[in-house]
């Protein structure tokens, strides 16, 4: 290349030649002091033929061992990984016009081995007389910190996407449990609302029966003070049943109450083959009875999670209720068998009683104040709370049979490990 120095113009303040020509800079001057560094590149030899002296700063190689290198000059300082990018640069470089450029980004090795990012601007220098490329002038300058800030940058927004994924993902999660949460709420809400319409209708309903009789029959008593001895005998017995049904549909309506109440109980794990024993003791001493004819099949390691109170009330209830209606033509057998499936326990209680007929007492069985049977009487209450107890804690209860052979009770109680886990 011609390095010999050529004089031009001075530039002035307005970027105009001045009007008497000067001495100018030299060219080789004005490259040297222009950023990054300038090189010129024959296409014939495939090798540089020209470097300023800041390669060096940039490299770490001088002008003349660039020149050394000869035609293995970019297998030698370009990156392995951005070789091909660059071999085809220089192909669109001997395509280009006189008055086009083209940018490239790339790394090179440095010769102490330390990795460079260059940011390349090439145009034609001159060409052959048939006018293919000879050779091209390029610039090039470091653009490491640039990269390097871009590539922490996108990691960065990588890091920041992830952690956005994840707090999205754990806000969906969140919002699926609150939504569970708001439906569960408001299944007990309305759950709620049919039972205290049906407490409501029962209040004015049902207990205006024996209120009414009450008021009825006292004023027969107040109306008619001197009648015969008999009579006022029966009225006294009629008052005495109408107060006792009463007192029973109230104690219902308390019962019922505090089911709800009754929810808030702790719950524990217990040993369910020793709560059914004691059950099983507690009824034989309030009925006065040596023994009660149960066999009972639970295996001495089945263990449920509830409140105590709760399921010893589940279980005398329908105990009781096997004994009350036992048929009076064959002596009473109970049967108590559980399972235990992934943590889910199942209490059956069969027996030979009078038994029900699904199609029809099904849903009077567990209807509050509603009863299966005329006789004995009975107040249709207890079944019902046992129901209701089992809801409040995730579990179910059915009732299957055939009437005039005997019925079988179904306790499902909740998943153990489940209910544990989030006590």
């Amino acid at each position: 290349m011609d390095t010999r120095e050529h004089n031009i113009g001075e530039l002035t303040a307005d970027g105009l030649l001045s009007g008497e020509p000067q001495r100018a800079p030299s060219i080789n001057r004005v490259i040297e002091m222009m950023p990054g560094f300038v090189y010129v590149f024959n296409h014939q030899t495939f090798s540089n033929e020209y470097m300023n002296r800041s390669i060096a700063a940039y490299l770490g190689y001088s002008s003349a061992q660039i020149q050394a290198l000869g035609d293995q000059v970019l297998a030698h300082i370009v990156h392995p990984h951005d070789f091909p990018s660059v071999a085809s640069n220089m192909e669109r470089i001997a395509q280009l016009k006189d008055d086009e450029s083209l940018t490239i980004e790339y790394r090179v090795i440095r010769k102490d081995g330390a990795i460079r990012w260059l940011r390349s601007v090439d145009t034609v220098f001159d060409r052959c007389p048939e006018g293919r490329v000879l050779r091209h002038i390029g610039s090039a300058t470091d653009i490491t910190v640039e990269k390097t800030n871009k590539d922490e940058l996108a990691a960065l927004n990588v890091e920041l996407e992830a952690k956005v994924i994840a707090r999205t993902a754990e806000l969906a999660m969140f919002n699926a449990e609150l939504e569970e949460r708001i439906t569960e709420r408001t299944s007990q809400l309305e759950d709620a609302v049919v039972e205290l319409e049906q407490l409501t209708f029962i209040a004015t309903h049902d207990l205006k029966v024996p209120a009414n009789n009450l008021s009825r029959l006292a004023l027969m008593l107040q109306d008619h003070p001197d009648q015969p001895r008999e009579e006022r005998v029966e009225l006294v017995r009629w008052i005495n049943t109408s107060a006792a049904q009463l007192h029973s549909k109230i104690h219902g309506l308390v019962l019922v109450a505090q089911i709800r109440l009754s929810s808030a109980l702790p719950a524990k794990m217990f040993n369910l083959r020793d709560e059914v024993m004691a059950t099983i003791g507690s009824l034989q001493k309030a009925m006065g009875q040596n023994a009660l004819p149960v066999i009972v099949d639970v295996a001495p390691q089945i263990e449920v999670f509830f409140a105590r109170f709760e399921l010893s009330s589940i279980l005398s209830s329908i105990l009781d209720n096997a004994v009350k209606y036992a048929a009076p033509d064959r002596p009473l057998s109970i049967t108590i068998r559980a399972t235990e499936v992934d943590g889910r326990v199942t209490l059956a209680i069969a027996d030979n009683g009078t038994g029900i007929d699904e199609a029809t007492d099904s849903g009077k069985v567990f209807g509050l104040f509603q009863r299966a049977h005329k006789a004995p009487a009975g107040n249709g209450i207890s079944l019902y709370c046992a129901k209701r107890m089992l809801q409040h804690r995730g579990g179910s209860i059915t009732l299957s049979g055939t009437r005039g052979q005997g019925a079988e009770f179904q306790i499902n109680f909740p998943d153990k490990d489940i209910q544990h886990d989030s006590d």
